[in-house]
């Protein structure tokens, strides 16, 4: 059930409009996850910008395994359906979609994939990842890299809090 009704276009405030009809502009839909964080146009604006900053930097395959991994611990289904998408846009395979956050198969994923799943699995149960994980991370990407990875699980872990906690519907 949602707690929160998303707010239409014609019940936007002055400063969430142009907000909303940016994320149109681009998706050629407002998803329901900005229009209930509309609320509080400036929660909506940083969140925009903090996806924005994400797709920086990062390989989006390691960025959507990241996002998908917490979001699958979280149990985030809003979140799992629009990355589910992301992840096969960005060129995960049907395979590693569905095993994000599950299971660490050899076969499936290489092993800095596997590297990126972990740290988004440890963020997410335990608030950090650990120090194995980190330095194995830093021997194979950049500071920026590790920033955006970090901003990834963050970001991911806001959104599939706000969605479940405030009971956010698709779309």
């Amino acid at each position: 059930m949602s707690h929160l009704q998303p707010v239409a276009d014609d019940q936007a405030s002055p400063a969430a409009r142009p907000l909303l009809d940016a994320v149109k502009a681009k998706f050629k839909m407002v998803p329901n996850i900005f229009r209930v964080m509309a609320h509080a146009p400036k929660v909506l604006e940083t969140t925009l910008v903090a996806d924005a900053a994400i797709h920086e930097d990062l390989d989006p395959k390691l960025r959507e395994l990241a996002y998908l991994t917490a979001s699958r611990i979280n149990s985030c289904g809003y979140c799992l359906h629009y990355h589910t998408h992301l992840g096969k846009q960005a060129g995960l395979n049907e395979q590693q979609v569905q095993k994000a956050g599950l299971a660490l198969d050899e076969a499936v994923y290489t092993d800095l994939e596997r590297l990126v799943i972990r740290f988004a699995e440890e963020w997410t149960k335990q608030g950090k990842a650990s120090e194995e994980v980190v330095a194995a991370l830093a021997k194979q990407l950049t500071p920026a890299q590790l920033v955006t990875l970090a901003a990834t699980v963050g970001l991911a872990n806001w959104t599939n809090r706000f969605n479940e906690t405030f009971g956010v519907q698709l779309p």
